[in-house]
Order: C-alpha cells, then sequence, then structure tokens
C-alpha cells in the first residue's frame, strides 16, 4: 500500500460503540492500530510490538500489501503532542494481529470489527459495480456516437476510393489500347500499308490513324511507309 494514502474514514455505530474504517485512496479498507489497542484494552505499545512479530514471519509481498505505516499525534501528560508510529491494518492484517486476543469482550470486538469490514466492502463492491456498469455504458455511447458519426464517412470514402480505382483502371486500359493499337499501325506502315488501307483493316477512321502517326513521331518511331512496299496481299497482313 501507498503510505499516507488515506482519503475517506468512517465509522460504524454498533450500539454504544462504534468500529472506525479508514478508506484508502484505492478503496481499501482499513482500521488504525491506535483504535484496535484501545477496542481491545491493550497498550498501542505492545500491538505494535505484535505488529512487528507478525511482519518478522510474513512474506514482504504480504507486508506491503496489508501493512501501512503511518503516524499519529500522541497527548502528553505537559499537555503538549508527539507523533508516534502506528498502522493501517487491512482486513488481513487486522485478522492475524487479533487472532491471539482472547476473552469474551475481545470475541464481541471481533465480530464487531467483521460486520464492518463486511458492510463497507459490499459498499466498495456495489460502487465498483456500479462504476463499472456507468462506464460500459458510456463506452457503449461513445461507440455508437462514433459508429453513427464514422460510418457515412467511411462509406463515403469507400465509395471515392472505388471511383479513383475504376478511373484510374480506365485510363491505364486506355493507355494500354492505345498503344497496342499505335503498335499495329506501325507494322501494317512497316509492310508498306496506306493510311487507307490501315484505317480499314483496323476499324477505325483515317484521322485516328492520322493522329496515332504524328503521336509515333513525337515519340521518335519509325512511322513512314518504306520506299519499297512489302509484297502481300490485304488479306495477307490482316491476318498477321
Amino acid at each position: 500500500m501507498a503510505e499516507n494514502s488515506l482519503s475517506q474514514v468512517v465509522s460504524i455505530n454498533k450500539g454504544n460503540n462504534s468500529v472506525c474504517i479508514e478508506f484508502l485512496n484505492e478503496g481499501m479498507p482499513v482500521v488504525r492500530t491506535d483504535r484496535v489497542a484501545a477496542h481491545f484494552n491493550r497498550s498501542h505499545k505492545n500491538v505494535l510490538r505484535d505488529i512487528a512479530k507478525l511482519r518478522a514471519k510474513c512474506p514482504e509481498s504480504f507486508c506491503q500489501l496489508n501493512f501501512e505505516l503511518t503516524s499519529i499525534d500522541v497527548v502528553q501528560p505537559n499537555g503538549g503532542t508527539r507523533s508516534m508510529p502506528a498502522y493501517f491494518l487491512t482486513r488481513d492484517a487486522f485478522s492475524l494481529l487479533v487472532m491471539g486476543f482472547t476473552g469474551a469482550e475481545a470475541i464481541q470486538w471481533k465480530l464487531k470489527y467483521i460486520e464492518a469490514f463486511n458492510a463497507l466492502e459490499a459498499a466498495v463492491m456495489e460502487k465498483r459495480a456500479s462504476s463499472l456498469v456507468e462506464a460500459a455504458r458510456e463506452a457503449g455511447y461513445m461507440q455508437g456516437r462514433d459508429e453513427a458519426l464514422g460510418l457515412p464517412a467511411m462509406e463515403k470514402e469507400r465509395k471515392a476510393a472505388y471511383l479513383k480505382g475504376m478511373a484510374e483502371g480506365k485510363r491505364l486500359q486506355t493507355k494500354r489500347d492505345g498503344l497496342n493499337l499505335l503498335a499495329r499501325i506501325l507494322d501494317y506502315r512497316a509492310r508498306g500499308l496506306t493510311q487507307g488501307e490501315t484505317a480499314r483493316l483496323l476499324g477505325i477512321s483515317h484521322q485516328r490513324v492520322s493522329e496515332l502517326l504524328t503521336r509515333a513521331r513525337k515519340m521518335g518511331l519509325p512511322s513512314d511507309r518504306p520506299a519499297r512496299p512489302v509484297q502481300g496481299s490485304l488479306l495477307e497482313v490482316s491476318h498477321v
């Protein structure tokens, strides 16, 4: 437990007596040793001695979780106060400490402390459960809100990406088709076909053939007919 982490003090009244349970910041119910000593009619000095013996026999991990050193102001005979050591004890540490305390009155105080711990631990669990329910409700609301706000935007983005992809694919296909067409035109021209013959074979306009040949010249590609056309009929060329 973290030292000096006390956050709240709660008194549980039991008839003419009261059990004082204190809460640490992490919500752990604890009792202070000077109050335990008073209730069980023992000197605080002897209680601290008993705790020292317990700590010597317990694992360090248990001691860190269940015994927290603190200090209290003790009134002195001269009217002044003196700071003295004390401990906050968890339920487990308290149980170990009072296990050896005997007598009818000791049993009654043990029962009062047990009832007090039970009541406050139940309250802590209920509060934590309520907090978890509220947190879950808030998380669900936030998730629903984010989905309500985010899904249309995501759908819009997906649609935009799809349309962009389709447009890019169409552009690339058009480019590929154009390059394939240009390659066939150049092949036919190399065989000695005129622009008109090439256009008829490819099923495109004479103007389209002319545009592609102009493009080929700009790209530095040979686009003119050879001086002496290659022998062969249009039918033979169309099957190449």
